[in-house]
């Protein structure tokens, strides 16, 4: 239920909404200018106006007694020189109702209830402010001077003025501010952070291979991955943070720390060969001890894109994705995932999954508890109303439409736009907007409703990209706002999942940005090719089977949805190409077989065009009312890599004729192999026999003559004997 206090700002804040603008627009007018930019606000160099930035402020909240110091820098554009440019600031003593106010400010358009008066005296440039040229500022003002009234969000602004006070260009920002312990405060929000470790996927098939190099920068001290491994641990204690960790980085920096191949093809011969990475080695030595008490949950191995899969029907895909990454990071890591393992590092058990983009409908929750046995899903906030709605908070469930339920963390998701505004190549003033705003807006949903109790998380972008300052100044606020409470995110996970189902999802709901049918209908295709291969193989290793899986599961990646289709088809070709070629086994035969007799051998040869040994069999498929037989074709065959190997197949024919007969390759376990079938033509005449009774014949007719011929001539001789006798 609503405080009276909290009523009573909401009517207020109606009545200026309405009657507001018309009564402060001449003071807004005279004291502020519209920024064109968040926060920092600077005006475009085109507008020729002096501009102005802020890029630093102490502290990043007032109290009582406070200074405010700003800093930054004003910019001349106007063309010409000038003289006596200055910075004044521009608060005012009116809080801000709402986010969505907070917002109009941000963007230039002042609420009506906001009426911005100078603070402090302005910052002087000294001497001439030559064209194009830049100088820095600093000014400041006492909080109790401008007599913040109470806990809450308040504008500020620096607007850069020539020398009589004519305004010219004016930035931005939010000033949180804390009462003294007199005042009434609120209740803190319990807040958990999540911590991204993830890259795009980078092994295929071929071992000790990398897709490309960018990991060497990435985890170097000065890398994105680096800074976010060493600003996370200088504050994971303090903050409790929940580390996320995509099992494919740390599975892709273990293979640097041995000397590897970039961008081989799809033999895994050529490419450039590196070193092993120092820089990698450290990384993950350290990920693996200094995080090793740390709250941490995996994604599914590559950050599966799981909104896809699911709706693809590809579950098969998402358990494998999750047991493959929980086995891999297990290993490298040295600490036990799944369900049991510890996964959460403090005690706790649960299993928590964060989509891609924090979006999800039921039949996701479905394929998550069911394939990864998620019990709990970090969303974005847009996803599904608040349990204090409109109020925000993070602790929530939602139904999987099998009368069961699964706890929600609502992660905020303007909170994560917010961090994703500013990378470590924005310049000071973008990263000082990214931290003041995330810290106001933290002040902002506590002051929309105080003394309710409720939670937040905050989770960056996936593959955030902050400047070590910024990272470490973002946990340091989190760690020093006396209106938040920082809390492990297994301890909101455990307090969703005793909520009943507060809200139900769509049921389906094709998310645009994900993974698209046609192209997982080609990583099926190599998924049937994958179970083929691994099948003809000749007692492979597991280490070999678990990096064809793996990368399998890459294709399927998150990392490839939009500007990444490109690289997740050129990977998925990769791996398409390596079954082609590493499974190249063919059968080397003539077209035509003469069977002079009823029976006789056919050779047979089949060629191993592949590196390791398989294992095949030889099926016949005969027509119908063939009346040929086959033998000696059982027996499977064994052919070392790059060798081919003969068998003599038995044909056996009851009739004269031609047969045409398909041989074809299949697995031991009797799947075919990718191609057409050899068509062998048979020609049965049975001549050899009619030939040998015809010999027969014809000798038998010689020796009937012969002996013919022999008894002839004996008579003969006895009868020229008895004549001579009587003579």
């Amino acid at each position: 239920m609503r405080s009276v206090r909290t009523v009573v700002r909401t009517l207020i804040a109606g009545f200026f909404a309405l009657v507001g603008p018309v009564l402060a627009a001449p003071a807004v007018a005279a004291h502020a200018q519209e920024v064109q930019q968040h926060s920092s606000g600077t005006v475009s160099a085109s507008s020729h106006q002096l501009t102005v930035s802020i890029d630093g402020m102490t502290p990043s909240f007032a109290t009582s007694g406070s200074t405010v110091t700003v800093r930054g820098t004003i910019t001349n554009h106007t063309g010409s020189p000038v003289r006596g440019a200055q910075v004044q600031l521009l608060t005012e003593a009116q809080y801000f109702y709402t986010r969505a106010g907070m917002q109009q400010w941000a963007a230039g358009t002042t609420p009506g209830y906001i009426n911005v008066g100078q603070a402090g005296t302005p910052a002087v440039v000294k001497g001439v402010l030559r064209g194009g040229a830049t100088a820095r500022w600093t000014a400041s003002f006492a909080a109790d001077v401008v007599g913040y009234p109470q806990f809450g969000v308040y504008p500020l602004a620096a607007q850069a003025e020539f020398s009589d006070g004519t305004a010219s260009g004016s930035a931005r920002t939010f000033l949180p501010y804390w009462p003294g312990p007199d005042s009434v405060r609120p209740l803190p929000l319990k807040t958990a952070w999540i911590w991204p470790l993830i890259d795009q996927p980078q092994q295929g098939p071929c071992p000790g291979t990398l897709a490309t190099n960018s990991l060497a920068t990435s985890l170097s001290d000065k890398g994105r991955l680096g800074t976010l491994l060493a600003v996370g641990q200088l504050w994971s204690a303090r903050d409790h943070l929940t580390w996320a960790v995509d099992p494919a980085l740390v599975s892709d920096a273990n293979v640097m720390t041995r000397k590897y191949l970039v961008n081989a093809n799809s033999l895994c011969e050529g490419g450039v060969k590196e070193r092993a990475s120092a820089a990698a080695a450290t990384w993950l030595s350290s990920l693996r001890s200094q995080t090793a008490a740390d709250p941490m949950f995996l994604t599914p191995y590559a950050d599966a894109d799981v909104s896809a899969l699911s709706h693809a029907g590809r579950t098969v895909d998402l358990r494998a994705a999750y047991s493959l990454g929980e086995s891999v990071a297990g290993g490298v890591l040295s600490r036990s995932f799944g369900k049991n393992g510890n996964s959460t590092g403090d005690g706790g058990s649960a299993a928590i999954a964060w989509p891609t983009d924090g979006a999800a409908d039921v039949g996701v929750l479905r394929s998550l508890a069911v394939s990864g046995g998620i019990t709990t899903a970090v969303l974005n906030s847009g996803e599904m109303e608040s349990t204090t709605a409109p109020y925000d908070n993070a602790v929530t469930s939602a139904s999987t439409g099998t009368r069961t339920s699964m706890g929600v963390l609502l992660a905020d998701s303007q909170l994560t736009g917010i961090l994703g505004s500013a990378s470590a190549g924005s310049p000071p003033s973008a990263q000082f907007a990214a931290e003041q705003d995330f810290l106001a807006e933290t002040a902002m949903i506590v002051a929309e409703l105080p003394q309710q109790p409720r939670s937040l998380v905050v989770a960056p972008p996936r593959r955030w990209d902050p400047s070590a300052t910024e990272a470490a100044k973002l946990l340091k606020m989190t760690s020093s706002a006396p209106w938040l409470r920082k809390v492990p995110l297994s301890s909101l996970a455990a307090a969703a999942r005793t909520l009943k189902a507060h809200h139900k999802l769509p049921e389906y709901q094709v998310r645009r940005s994900e993974l698209g049918a046609g192209y997982l209908d080609k990583v099926a295709g190599a998924y049937s090719n994958l179970a083929v291969y691994e099948d003809l193989l000749q007692k492979p290793l597991p280490s070999l089977l678990t990096m064809l899986d793996t990368a399998a599961v890459a294709t399927e990646s998150s990392a490839w949805r939009g500007a990444g289709a490109g690289t997740g088809s050129i990977a998925l070709g990769k791996l398409l190409h390596y079954l082609i070629d590493a499974g190249n086994v063919q059968i080397i035969t003539g077209t035509k077989l003469l069977l002079a007799g009823a029976s006789g051998p056919a050779p047979v040869s089949v060629q191993n065009n592949g590196q390791l040994p398989v294992v095949v069999k030889i099926v016949v498929t005969l027509p119908s009312n063939s009346q040929l037989t086959i033998g000696n074709l059982s027996d499977p065959i064994v052919i070392p890599g790059g060798e081919t190997k003969t068998v003599k197949m038995t044909v056996h024919s009851t009739a004269i004729g031609t047969t045409e007969m398909q041989l074809q390759l299949v697995t031991k376990d009797g799947s075919p192999l990718p191609g057409k079938p050899k068509t062998l033509s048979v020609q049965t005449t049975r001549y050899g026999r009619a030939l040998l009774v015809l010999i027969g014949a014809a000798l038998g007719v010689l020796v009937l003559t012969s002996v013919g011929r022999w008894i002839r001539r004996l008579n003969d001789g006895k009868a020229d004997g008895r004549s001579g006798g009587t003579g």
